[in-house]
C-alpha cells in the first residue's frame, strides 16, 4: 500500500481559446529564462506499484511516479504528461476534482530542510490539456546551496527513486485505466538541474545562476497496468516473504489472485508470516506449507488442485480462512501437534473425508492399540452421555476398521491418545460451508472446531459461537468446556471468562438443554490467530472484578471463580454462571446464594455489598489428603478474603499470600462445610472524624483506630442479628476491646451522640 500522502493545494491554470497558450508553453517560457544550455545526458521515468484503492465510498486509481540518470544531479523544475482513459475517468479530470498529484513522505517532491521549515519544491501546477490528458509540473523552492550544507549532492541517480504520485477517480472501475505517459515529441525535454546560487543563498536564483536543460528523457509506462496476480517462481527460496521468488519480482499485493505451479522449490509460509490475497490456486502437483503461527486468508475462492499443509505444535497454530468456496482435487492435511504420551486429548477433524482406520494405522500418528482385548482397540473414542459411568467414551475396535467406510464427523469431538509424544495428521478437503452438527438433548456432548481457521467463544465483538448457541444450552452451563492441563479438569469459556477461540481441530464440551437438537458451528466466524493463539486459546487482560478460589493438593491446583456485575443476581444468570464439568478426583466448586443446587465453575454476583454475601464452597477430595486454600483477586484491592471452615470452627485469611491448610478425616464431595466471606481492609465515615476510621482485629480483640474524642455506642452483632456484646467508650482515639464471644463473623455497630453511626463487618478468630 502507498505511504500516507499528504495532499497539495494545486495552482489552476485556465486554457485559452487559443488552446496554445497551455500549460506547457508556460512553464518552457519561464524556465527558457533561466537556462542557457542544454545537457545531454539520459534520464527515464517509470510507473511503479499501480493499483485500485477504494477509501470506504470512491474507487481510485494510484501510481507512484519514479526517475533515474545515467548521471547524477540535484533535480530542478519538471513536467510530465499523462494520457487516461475517459470512459474510466470522465473528461478534465483535474478540472472535475477526479485528480490530485502528492507527494508521499520519502518522495523527492516532498524534501524539506531546517526541520521542515524550507520546502525544496513548491509550484505545483496540474493543468487538463485536453479531454483525456492532464499535465503535472514543480518548481524548486531551494538552491543547490540549500542542498549541499544539507548533505545532498545529488537526488537523482541510476536507482530509480520516488518522484511523487497520481490518484485519480473513476467514475467506472469497470473500465480500463490505461494510464500512460504522454511521449510526444512536444512533450520531451522538460526537466532541469537545479538552479543555484551554491552558496550564500538558500533561496533559487535561476536567472543569475541557472539550470540545464536535460535532453535525454524517456518515458516507460510498462509499470501503470495494474498488477491483479502473481505467479510463485521459488527463484530465490521456499520463502513466502522474499520478493524475488515472485513472476512480478515484489510481494504479492492483499488483492491479488496467487498462482502455485508445480515447481522444484515449493513456497513456505514462514512463522507469524499473515499471507491474504484475492483467489488462491494451487495447480496439479504444486504444493504449500504453513508452518506454526503462519496464516493464510483468502477472500476469494481457493481451487486446489495440489496439496496444503497446515502445521500446529502445543503452543500456536497455523490457519486458512477463505470467504468464497473450496473447490479441486487436491487434498488438505493439518498436522496437530505437540500431544504427549499416553495422555489423552479432545480433537475435532478439520478436514471432510478422514478415514478413522487410515488415521488410527497411520504410523506417524502412532495411536496406541490395546492388544489384550478381542477385538483389538483402538485409543480413538466418541462421547455418549447416556452410557453408565466408566463407559461415556466409546472405542472404535478393530472390527469397526475394517474398511474405510468410517470417517470423522464434522464438528464431532473425539479422545485420541499416542503411545509416544508427537502429533497427529488429519487429511481431506476443506469445509465449505457452516456446519450444524447434531446433539443429544439434556445431555453433554463432546463437539469440536471443524475449521483450519480459529472459531471464537466469546469474543469477536459479540460474534462467537456461545452467542450463537446460548438458546441451546442448558441454562446453568451456557459455556464450553476444554480440558486444562493445569488443573487436569475441564474448564469453562463463558460469556464471563476472558475472550478465547478454539484452535483448528480443537475438542470441548457443551451441554445441551432439554430441547436442542443441533448447535451452529459459523463458518463466517472464523478469525486468524496466528500470532496470539497461545496453546490453542487466546485471553485478553480482564478488567472484571473477580475472586479466584484455588485449592491445591498433591502438585495439583484447581479453581473456582466468583465475579462481580453491576446487572448480575445473586440467583442464575445464565452465561455468566457457570456449572461445573464434574469428573474430576479433585475439584472445588461453589453454589449460587439463591435458586440452584448445581455445582457451579463461575459464579457471578452483584457488584456491591461485598460483605453481605457468603458464599458456599464445595470440594471434591479423598480420605486422608492434604489441601491448601489461597485465593486471588481482581480489582478487589480494598477487601480481604476469608475462609470459614464449620467443622474445625475456623476463620483463615487466605488473601494477599495467606493460605489455609486442612486434611480432611473423610471423603468429601459437596457443600456446608467451607464458606468464603469477604470484608473490607477499611472504614471511614466523614461524620466521626478528620481522619480515617479503623476497625479491624487481632484474633479475638477488636481495635478501634482514629475515633475523635467524644462519647460512642458500641455494639457486636452476629449474622443473625442478634446483639451479642455492648459497651460504651468515651474519649479515646484509640482502643481495644475484648469481648470474650466465640469465634466468627460478626457485625460492629457505632453510633454518636449525634445519632450517626457506622457498620462493618468483622472476624473474630
Amino acid at each position: 500500500m502507498a505511504p500516507e500522502c499528504k495532499q497539495l493545494i494545486f495552482k489552476n491554470y485556465k486554457s485559452t481559446s487559443t488552446k496554445n497558450l497551455n500549460m506547457r508553453t508556460i512553464l518552457i517560457t519561464m524556465l527558457t529564462l533561466f537556462s542557457a544550455v542544454t545537457f545531454a545526458q539520459n534520464i527515464s521515468f517509470t510507473f511503479v506499484n499501480a493499483r485500485n484503492t477504494n477509501d470506504g465510498t470512491n474507487d481510485f486509481y494510484e501510481a507512484d511516479i519514479y526517475i533515474a540518470s545515467d548521471t547524477d544531479f540535484i533535480l530542478g523544475s519538471g513536467q510530465i504528461y499523462f494520457n487516461y482513459n475517459t470512459a474510466a475517468f470522465g473528461d478534465n479530470v483535474h478540472t472535475n476534482g477526479n485528480f490530485t498529484m502528492e507527494t508521499p513522505s520519502g518522495c523527492i517532491l516532498d524534501t524539506a530542510f531546517g526541520g521542515g521549515i524550507l520546502e525544496a519544491y513548491n509550484s505545483i501546477i496540474v493543468n487538463d490539456n485536453n479531454t483525456s490528458r492532464v499535465s503535472t509540473s514543480f518548481q524548486q523552492n531551494a538552491s543547490i546551496n540549500a542542498f549541499t550544507i544539507s548533505g545532498v549532492s545529488s537526488n537523482v541517480t541510476s536507482t530509480p527513486s520516488h518522484l511523487y504520485s497520481i490518484k485519480i477517480k473513476y467514475s467506472d472501475i469497470n473500465e480500463s485505466p490505461n494510464v500512460t505517459f504522454e511521449t510526444g515529441g512536444v512533450f520531451l525535454d522538460q526537466f532541469f538541474t537545479a538552479c543555484g546560487p551554491t552558496s550564500g543563498s538558500n533561496s533559487p536564483d535561476c536567472t543569475n545562476h541557472p539550470g540545464t536543460q536535460i535532453t535525454g528523457d524517456t518515458f516507460d509506462s510498462t509499470g501503470a497496468v495494474i498488477i491483479t496476480g502473481a505467479t510463485w517462481t521459488g527463484t530465490v527460496d521456499p520463502d513466502w516473504s522474499t520478493a524475488g521468488n515472485w513472476d512480478i519480482n515484489a510481494l504479492p499485493e492483499t488483492t491479488y489472485d496467487i498462482t502455485i505451479p508445480n515447481l522444484a522449490t515449493s513456497p513456505v509460509i514462514g512463522i507469524g508470516t499473515a499471507a491474504q490475497m484475492d483467489d488462491l490456486t494451487i495447480e496439479p502437483s504444486a504444493s504449500l506449507v504453513l508452518l506454526d503461527a503462519a496464516s493464510a486468508e483468502i477472500e476469494g475462492n481457493f481451487v486446489n488442485d495440489g496439496a496444503i499443509s497446515l502445521n500446529s505444535s502445543a503452543t500456536n497454530s497455523s490457519s486458512l480462512i477463505f470467504s468464497g468456496t473450496a473447490s479441486g482435487s487436491g487434498t488438505v492435511t493439518y498436522h496437530r501437534g505437540g500431544l504427549e504420551a499416553n495422555q489423552w486429548h479432545v480433537i475435532s477433524a478439520p478436514v471432510v473425508g478422514q478415514s478413522i482406520k487410515e488415521f488410527a494405522e497411520n504410523v506417524s500418528n502412532d495411536i496406541r492399540v490395546n492388544n489384550s482385548v478381542n477385538p483389538n482397540r483402538y485409543a480413538i473414542a466418541y462421547y455418549d452421555d447416556s452410557n453408565a459411568d466408566g463407559a461415556k467414551w466409546v472405542y472404535y475396535t478393530a472390527n469397526d476398521l475394517t474398511t474405510n467406510t468410517l470417517t470423522f464427523e464434522k464438528g464431532r469431538g473425539y479422545a485420541i491418545s499416542r503411545a509416544t509424544d508427537g502429533g497427529v495428521s488429519f487429511t481431506g478437503t476443506l469445509e465449505n460451508s457452516t456446519v450444524n452438527k447434531t446433539v443429544v438433548a439434556s445431555e453433554w456432548n463432546a463437539v469440536g472446531n471443524p475449521f483450519t481457521a480459529f472459531l471464537p467463544l466469546n469474543e469477536n465483538t459479540g460474534d462467537n459461537f456461545l452467542a450463537d448457541n446460548a438458546i441451546n444450552l442448558d441454562p446453568a452451563y451456557v459455556a464450553a468446556y476444554v480440558w486444562d492441563n493445569a488443573q487436569n479438569k475441564y474448564a469453562a469459556t463463558s460469556q464471563a471468562t476472558s475472550e478465547n477461540a478454539l484452535a483448528p481441530g480443537q475438542g470441548f464440551f457443551i451441554k445441551a438443554n432439554a430441547t436442542a437438537n443441533t448447535i451452529t458451528l459459523d463458518k463466517s466466524q472464523l478469525i486468524t490467530q496466528a500470532s496470539t493463539a497461545g496453546v490453542f486459546n487466546r485471553t485478553t487482560e480482564n478488567v472484571t472484578p473477580e475472586l479466584n478460589i484455588v485449592a491445591t493438593s498433591n502438585g495439583t491446583s484447581v479453581k473456582t471463580a466468583i465475579k462481580y456485575f453491576p446487572n448480575a443476581t445473586k440467583g442464575l444468570d445464565p452465561g455468566y454462571d457457570v456449572g461445573n464439568f464434574s469428573g474430576a478426583s479433585f475439584d472445588i466448586y461453589t453454589h449460587l446464594l439463591e435458586g440452584s443446587s448445581e455445582d457451579f465453575t463461575i459464579q457471578s454476583l452483584p457488584n456491591s455489598n461485598y460483605d453481605s454475601m457468603v458464599i458456599p464452597v464445595g470440594v471434591k477430595l479423598a480420605a486422608n489428603e492434604k489441601m491448601t486454600f489461597t485465593a486471588t483477586s481482581v480489582n478487589l484491592n480494598d477487601s480481604e478474603i476469608y475462609l470459614e471452615d464449620k467443622e474445625n470452627n475456623t476463620f483463615t485469611k487466605i488473601s494477599d499470600n495467606e493460605s489455609y491448610s486442612v486434611t480432611v478425616k473423610s471423603t468429601i464431595d459437596g457443600v456446608g462445610r467451607f464458606f468464603i466471606h469477604t470484608q473490607a481492609k477499611s472504614l471511614s465515615n466523614d461524620t466521626f472524624l478528620t481522619s480515617d476510621v479503623k476497625i479491624y482485629t487481632n484474633n479475638s480483640k477488636i481495635i478501634l483506630d482514629g475515633l475523635n474524642n467524644g462519647n460512642y455506642t458500641f455494639e457486636l452483632y452476629d449474622l443473625l442479628g442478634k446483639r451479642v456484646y455492648q459497651e460504651t467508650i468515651k474519649n479515646s482515639n484509640k482502643t481495644t476491646i475484648d469481648t470474650t464471644v466465640s469465634t466468627g463473623i460478626f457485625i460492629v455497630k457505632m453510633d454518636n451522640k449525634e445519632g450517626k453511626s457506622i457498620s462493618k463487618k468483622i472476624v473474630l478468630k
